[in-house]
């Protein structure tokens, strides 16, 4: 009696930290889709963002592209982030989709904090993909982060053409620009088996 005494207490006391444990595990696949605001020569232009996360990156897939970042710099970065697999796409404006090859997400107080990188630049153009744009270099890929409240809405940039860096907490932090950020407003989630078929 004593011992199902003993085991009921250590389960009563562990289950605060299995549902944390619980809320913080990736809901993906999921969508998210937003307004992205970006100023350029002529003036102020929208266009609609999809970001779609079929997974977020493997604790060793990640590792590998972090440390390659912090150890080699940008340029081994770039080699790494590029034969990393694909674990989701970015669509600008309705144009072609871009590989994400980066996804990572931190829980805090449930909200989430999101970050993606692309394994090259992402033009945003009359909202669409400038095909005969050429990356400058140093800033051969683009980085988004996403804020989202307990009900999957919020805000984010977005820097189409980013140089980064190690944040200092093992990810992935925005360090230049080629170009002026893009603002990401009415950011919302879709997990991706409600998401409308393409």
């Amino acid at each position: 009696m004593r011992a199902a005494t003993a085991i009921i207490t250590v389960l009563v006391s562990c289950a605060p930290a299995w549902i944390a444990a619980q809320a913080a595990r990736s809901s993906a696949p999921e969508t998210f889709n937003a307004t992205a605001n970006a100023k350029n020569a002529s003036g102020a232009i929208s266009g609609t963002l999809e970001i779609r996360v079929n997974r977020y990156t493997p604790d060793f897939d990640r590792k590998t592209v972090e440390e390659a970042l912090r150890l080699g710099g940008y340029p081994r970065f770039l080699t790494t982030l590029r034969n990393a697999p694909e674990v989701g796409q970015l669509v600008l404006g309705g144009g072609e989709p871009y590989a994400i090859r980066y996804a990572r997400e931190t829980v805090e107080a449930g909200n989430r904090t999101i970050v993606v990188v692309t394994d090259r630049p992402v033009f945003f153009v009359s909202g669409g993909r400038a095909s005969d744009t050429k990356p400058r270099a140093g800033y051969e890929v683009a980085l988004v982060r996403i804020d989202l409240d307990g009900n999957g809405q919020g805000r984010g940039t977005m820097a189409g053409a980013a140089r980064v860096r190690p944040d200092g907490d093992g990810g992935i932090l925005l360090d230049d620009y080629a170009e002026q950020p893009i603002t990401l407003t009415n950011v919302a989630r879709t997990p991706m088996s409600a998401a409308p078929a393409r």
